[in-house]
């Protein structure tokens, strides 16, 4: 029978319920010793001693995520009371992967201490201002072995395996014990509903539900190949082919999502050394614009020679125009003058021409075109 308002189960007294599910009802209730408030799942059954040992060593676990479990009954036991909404789908990949983080900081934190959940699923997964919370942990009785007549039993009696049979590892449903791997894959159900807002495997009852985890594969995700990869991981029908703890899904899990945003989002780093490469440019550009001097060998030199006094330049085959030394000092050239004729010099940074003392000496070749000035 539901238990009414002020009804006291030990120290414990019932303000109201909050809800019901397989394994019983839950109550909002108050702790008469500590004045506190706190969440009590009353069970249908009495408690066995082991169940209860596991229950007392469960109430070790300390994490951020995990709902704490204070106290044990005979038939009855005390959480920590959560404020939030159970886990829906379909969620944004950012927003899935965050939650499935944390789901899985939970696990680990539990599985190193030997203790599975063998319940987990969207129920048992509140959303609260502070993140994820995992309710149930370890609580939750193990599945008998499946036998042919169980199916039939449950296609017939309501509620003893809907609700948690999706989420329900091949080894649960053979009968084998569940252990750290198994709640791996309800985690790769779990990721895929937030991601796709369905169950991974479905079916119209029970025994297609069955039939679906051990022999067929998920539907395919619209979404990245490596985010797909790590899911598909999680749900092999193997516990030896799945990750093998919840820091490697993590690990992958984030690896998977990276490239994503990475390129979605460039670091603020990014901006800053393209911003100072475009600076250094542009100042570059300007030193070399307004800096640069050209080199002595470019400057253009305009000068007039004019033949000596009373004489005049000769033109011929074999003489014409004028030549400069190698050292671009002098200017040599073939001209009449004072009733001599022959070859005249003259130093460019003078005024008068002369005759160099070589008597005989007959007129230069024409020079190179590229040093010669016409006059």
């Amino acid at each position: 029978m539901p238990l009414t308002p002020a009804t006291r189960l030990g120290p414990y007294e019932i303000i109201s319920a909050i809800g019901a599910g397989g394994m019983g009802e839950v109550y909002r209730a108050r702790d008469t010793r500590l004045d506190r408030t706190v969440a009590i799942k009353v069970v249908k059954d009495k408690f066995s001693e082991r169940f209860e040992r596991e229950a007392r060593a469960i109430s070790a676990l300390n994490h951020p995520h995990i709902c704490q479990l204070y106290d044990v009954g005979p038939n009855y036991f005390v959480m920590e009371l959560v404020e939030g909404t159970p886990l829906k789908g379909p969620l944004p990949v950012d927003k899935a992967v965050e939650y499935a983080g944390q789901i899985l900081d939970a696990l680990d934190a539990a599985h190193r201490k030997g203790i599975t959940h063998r319940d987990l699923k969207p129920a048992n997964i509140l959303v609260t201002r502070q993140g994820i919370k995992l309710l149930d942990f370890g609580l939750a009785k193990q599945a008998a072995p499946l036998k042919d007549t169980d199916v039939t039993s449950a296609l017939t009696e309501q509620g003893q395996i809907i609700g948690t049979l999706q989420y329900m590892s091949p080894e649960q449903l053979q009968g084998k014990e569940a252990d750290a791997r198994s709640d791996l894959f309800a985690f790769g159900c779990v990721l895929d509903k937030m991601l796709t807002g369905k169950r991974a495997f479905g079916g119209e009852n029970a025994a297609s539900v069955i039939a679906a985890i051990l022999e067929r594969e998920p539907a395919p995700l619209d979404t990245s190949p490596p985010l797909e990869r790590v899911i598909k991981a999680c749900l092999a029908k193997d516990p030896d082919q799945r990750f093998q703890n919840a820091l490697d899904v993590k690990r992958n899990l984030v690896w998977a999502v990276e490239p994503v945003t990475s390129a979605a989002k460039p670091s603020r780093r990014w901006w800053i050394a393209f911003a100072a490469a475009v600076a250094l440019a542009a100042i570059g550009g300007w030193a070399v614009s307004h800096l640069r001097q050209p080199p002595s060998d470019e400057r253009v030199l305009r000068l007039q020679i004019n033949p000596p006094e009373g004489g005049q330049f000769i033109f011929g085959v074999r003489s014409g125009g004028v030549a400069l030394s190698p050292d671009g000092k002098t200017a040599a050239f073939v001209a009449w003058g004072n009733g001599k004729s022959g070859l005249w010099v003259r130093p460019l940074d003078g005024t008068s021409a002369r005759k160099p003392n070589t008597p005989g000496s007959m007129p230069p070749r024409s020079p190179n075109p590229a040093s010669v000035c016409a006059c």
